[in-house]
């Protein structure tokens, strides 16, 4: 079962199925290529005679009629889950599965639902694709359950949030003039019943309503104490720097010998003055105002006050020598490929930045260490529940309804 590893999940929903649906059928490659692996008879027709690889297809009808859409088909700690429920998320995995069959015959290579996925022969395509749907039912499930876990009910900002996504969704698939029968409509279309698509919108404002309420929506909960501890524990070392490049950060050509000896020159000087300060707070601020003027680094922007790096983050002469420093210690001049570094080892700092969201929000230490913990505890949940076929429920064999 795959963890949770972030921890705001936000779960696909009915609108990535649709493109998968349109681009999943029936899609074939319009440039056929040599064949690279075992291709299937028929593929190796089509190929021999120049025709385009068909991606192999799923009769997802035929599937859907194998039970009435209320049968109870799986119980998940103790909750029915519907065939129409459970038949939503084999749907969505299948046709993830399906579009990377297109991609694969694009390049000549058909893929059938019957082969084994990587090295493991006793896991297919077919197999996969079932457990994708089930993990993903599972871990809607435990996102409600650990909410409730934590006595934690839906605000009322949670519900006008969800109010909002139903009517922005409806909009973006049935038009501003659609009524909830064109919702249901488009929803049949993609075998997503409206039981599965309640359940994510709850799932991903429950789930965020959780997490908020636990640490703060950026982590301002957390205690100095917690973050840091965390960062102690996995090993975070925190400096900064100011860069004298000697190569030209943007073609990577070397500079010549005498501005390699006059940048060289320029951090002896630096460092100087530099390691003449012995109030803390002065010499980090004049590090700073240093750092504004002379430093190269491109991501001095995004790291104004230092980077907050593991083993391996950065360049070996450059962390070799901040581990060497006390806190509040002046390197010498350390020469890397990029130049002259002089850097300046501080204490960790639950506010120092460890990295930006896809986004490009600023992640602290201390937002780090609650997504960190969050998902420690969520994957505990779920680690705990108990998922169970009802009595005489079988899933299908995928391979053996093919189009």
């Amino acid at each position: 079962m795959k963890k949770f590893v972030i921890i705001l999940l936000v779960v696909c929903l009915v609108f990535a199925a649709a493109a998968g649906y349109l681009l999943g059928r029936k899609v074939v490659a319009e440039e056929p290529q040599p064949t690279q692996t075992p291709a299937e008879a028929t593929a190796d027709s089509q190929q021999a005679s120049g025709e385009p690889i068909q991606a192999e297809t799923l009769d997802y009808e035929a599937i859907y009629a194998l039970h009435d859409p209320e049968d109870i088909v799986m119980l998940i700690d103790g909750e029915e889950i519907s065939w129409s429920e459970y038949f939503s998320w084999l749907y969505m995995s299948a046709m993830q599965t399906e579009q990377y069959f297109v991609a694969m015959a694009s390049y000549g290579m058909p893929i059938s639902w019957s082969d084994p996925v990587g090295d493991d022969p006793e896991n297919t395509y077919a197999d996969a694709a079932l457990d994708g749907g089930e993990n993903t039912l599972i871990q809607i499930m435990a996102i409600q359950g650990f909410a409730d876990s934590n006595g934690v009910t839906p605000s009322q900002e949670t519900l006008d949030s969800i109010a909002q996504q139903v009517k922005s969704d409806m909009a973006a698939t049935v038009g501003e003039e659609g009524t909830e029968e064109d919702f249901q409509e488009y929803l049949d279309s993609l075998y997503r019943s409206r039981e599965a698509y309640d359940r994510t919108n709850m799932a991903n404002y429950i789930n965020m309503q959780n997490f908020s309420e636990s640490y703060g929506l950026k982590g301002e909960k957390v205690s100095d104490e917690q973050a840091i501890g965390y960062l102690e524990e996995n090993g975070y070392v925190y400096a900064n720097h100011i860069l004298l490049a000697t190569m030209d950060l943007t073609t990577g050509e070397a500079l010549d010998e005498a501005a390699v000896a006059q940048k060289k020159a320029q951090a002896e000087s630096l460092v100087e003055e530099l390691k003449a300060i012995d109030d803390h707070e002065q010499l980090v601020e004049r590090f700073k105002e240093l750092k504004e003027e002379y430093c190269e680094d491109t991501g001095k922007t995004a790291y104004p006050d230092g980077y907050l790096f593991q083993t391996g983050d950065m360049v070996e002469e450059f962390e070799s020598a901040a581990l060497l420093l006390e806190e509040y210690g002046v390197s010498e001049p350390v020469e890397s490929p990029y130049g002259y570094h002089i850097i300046l080892r501080l204490p960790l700092d639950a506010d120092a930045i460890v990295g930006y969201s896809n986004t490009g929000e600023a992640i602290t230490a201390r937002e780090y260490y609650a997504n960190y913990d969050y998902a420690q505890k969520l994957d505990a949940y779920l680690a705990a529940m108990q998922a169970e076929y009802a009595p005489g429920f079988t899933p299908p064999e995928l391979s053996d309804y093919l189009e």
